[in-house]
């Protein structure tokens, strides 16, 4: 069966042109996302008062679902566009539309209802067969499943995935020999080893050969293995009581690294067989093959509507799937679906390995929809849940920071520190950030110390290096140690303009206004849209002579300040120039 195709086509829907997306896939595979629009109007004439009120109706449910459309808002979308077409089914491009908004929004009883309808000389066919196979997959009768896997021909992507599905249609009928034999077929794909044991290791799993699983699954482990697979690994370990087997897969994953919450949950729970993850099925085999591409798309940054479409069919078949849901969270996220993308981390399951993950990251996405009271409950729900998790604890107390809820957030600081061990590298983040919290606080003996004993534990940070450097700068004191420190952070990233102008601001309060010009402008050019760069080159500008060039570069900050008290400053300056006015206190330009 394919659910490829060959062509994008381009679609005029009242005038304007919209597509779904250009579906490009890995290796050169395509799947088909051909859009159509709605049909030429009737004709005008006499028509009766039922037809135009079903035609007004038809009419509003399509611009509802383009509206939708637009906004990626998918589950509002499917719905509308669906009901559109079934006041005129014998538009193929209404049908077309409906069939992949509905698998776009999650809505696989509106898919396939439009699948059932779709003929078999239609572009559609193959996505409708595929998603018609799944729903016999999903109800449990792989036979008829795999009928329809096997009677058309395997083109593209289909070269992959019809071999898994085909292997496990032949587990869901207690057949291992061609369970096996079907995984054969990938041994024609070439760049998908590593996939093709880990589906190995699964299969054999799920048809109780133990034994060969776990050959299967220390070859994984003993390699470098994906996240997915070290999740998969461990969990199999755990299910057959090899603890140690498990701890050393679980410990591949980096202490101090993005997915060091998951690696803690895993830990913790080594000791309950009854937290490991279920024995793959049919379903869950096949719902793991399918979030496998879409992973690969998603690392690939394609944005386009394939990566969805692979996830809604994992979640269809296997809906209590995390890494699946938080997969559809980035998804979301990249269509500016912020809301959704918060929805969908809060309903992975509480007793997930990869729940406290989910909450941390649903903090940082409400936080971008500027959800600033939903981010904060999400946050303090998290840390009273996961009172282990230093990743929950640090992500909750830079939302307080950033917030200027600075009392609480010290404090926050200040459980973490006492609980993270001396040699981790969140130590020197915790005190650097803390140190931020007490400066912006007007607690800076304290917040010199924190940054300090930061430096100490995070030498090559840069932006850490800009934040001290700039306080001191801005203070006047220790410029030529911070000029130092700012001379290495811009070693280590040359082109972030933040870090730059820090260098030209040391220069400028030391006196050196020639060479603060040259650096604060080579800032400007970098990010000519920071109120305060332009603010600090006005600056120097006029101590430099150049009074009309400052006050063009304060007019400049002006428009671009969203900052109240930066922009009363330009403006007095505006009217009254440097020549009367002490240099005020800045805030640090750091990225």
């Amino acid at each position: 069966m394919s659910i490829a195709g060959d062509r994008v086509e381009q679609v005029r829907d009242v005038d304007v042109l919209m597509r779904l997306g250009r579906v490009s896939l890995l290796a050169g595979f395509v799947l088909g996302v051909a859009m159509a629009g709605l049909a030429e109007p009737p004709k005008k004439g006499p028509k009766a008062s039922a037809e135009q009120t079903q035609d007004a109706a038809r009419f509003s449910d399509y611009l509802t679902g383009r509206a939708a459309q637009i906004d990626h808002d998918w589950a509002t979308a499917g719905p509308a566009i669906r009901r559109a077409w079934e006041s005129a089914k014998d538009d193929q491009g209404l049908r077309h539309d409906a069939l992949l908004l509905s698998i776009s929004g999650g809505d696989f009883a509106g898919a396939l209802q439009i699948a059932r309808t779709v003929p078999a000389d239609s572009n559609d066919a193959p996505l409708a067969s595929f998603v018609q196979t799944l729903e016999e997959i999903g109800a449990g009768h792989y036979a008829p499943a795999q009928a329809k896997l096997t009677a058309e021909p395997a083109r593209g992507l289909d070269r992959y995935l019809n071999p898994i599905l085909i292997a496990w249609c032949e587990v869901g009928r207690g057949r291992k020999a061609e369970a096996l034999a079907a995984l054969n077929g990938l041994d024609q794909v070439p760049g998908i080893e590593a996939m093709r044991q880990l589906q190995t290791a699964m299969v054999l799993d799920a048809l109780g050969d133990k034994a060969q699983a776990t050959v299967t699954y220390d070859k994984i482990i003993d390699a470098t293995p994906p996240l997915h697979a070290i999740i998969l690994a461990a969990q199999f370990y755990q299910r057959q009581g090899d603890t140690q087997k498990a701890r050393n897969a679980i410990e591949k994953i980096e202490a101090d690294g993005t997915s060091a919450s998951l690696r803690g949950e895993m830990l913790a729970r080594l000791s309950d067989k009854g937290r490991a993850g279920p024995a793959p099925d049919p379903k869950s085999g096949i719902a793991d093959a399918l979030f496998s591409i879409s992973a690969s798309l998603v690392a690939e940054k394609q944005n386009d509507v394939a990566p969805l479409l692979y996830t809604r069919f994992a979640l269809y078949l296997r809906p209590d799937f995390p890494s699946a849901q938080l997969l559809l969270s980035e998804i979301d996220q990249r269509w500016g679906r912020l809301n959704d993308a918060a929805d969908v981390l809060l309903s992975v399951n509480e007793r997930s390995e990869l729940r406290s993950t989910a909450e941390r990251l649903a903090m940082g996405v409400l936080d971008k929809a500027k959800e600033d009271d939903k981010a904060l409950k999400v946050g303090q729900a998290a840390v009273k849940a996961h009172p282990a998790d230093m990743d929950v604890l640090l992500s909750y107390a830079d939302l307080l920071r950033e917030k200027n809820k600075f009392p609480e957030a010290i404090a926050a600081y200040d459980t973490a520190l006492a609980k993270i061990p001396p040699t981790s590298n969140r130590k020197g983040l915790a005190l650097y950030h803390r140190g931020i919290a007490y400066h912006l606080s007007k607690q800076w003996p304290k917040a010199e110390t924190d940054l300090l004993a930061a430096m100490q534990l995070r030498p090559d940070d840069p932006g850490l290096l800009n934040y001290l450097a700039f306080s001191w700068a801005d203070q006047g004191v220790n410029l030529d140690r911070a000029r130092t420190m700012l001379e290495r952070a811009i070693q280590l990233v040359p082109d972030d303009g933040a870090i730059v102008d820090s260098l030209g601001w040391c220069m400028y309060r030391a006196g050196d206004y020639s060479e603060a010009i040259k650096q604060l402008e080579r800032a400007v050019s970098l990010d000519g849209n920071d109120a305060t760069i332009n603010d600090h080159l006005g600056d120097a500008y006029w101590r430099a002579g150049r009074q009309i060039e400052a006050r063009s570069q304060w007019e400049k900050a002006a428009r671009l300040s969203d900052d109240k008290t930066l922009t009363e400053q330009i403006r007095t300056k505006l009217k009254d120039g440097l020549d009367n006015v002490e240099n005020p206190p800045r805030r640090a330009s750091v990225n």
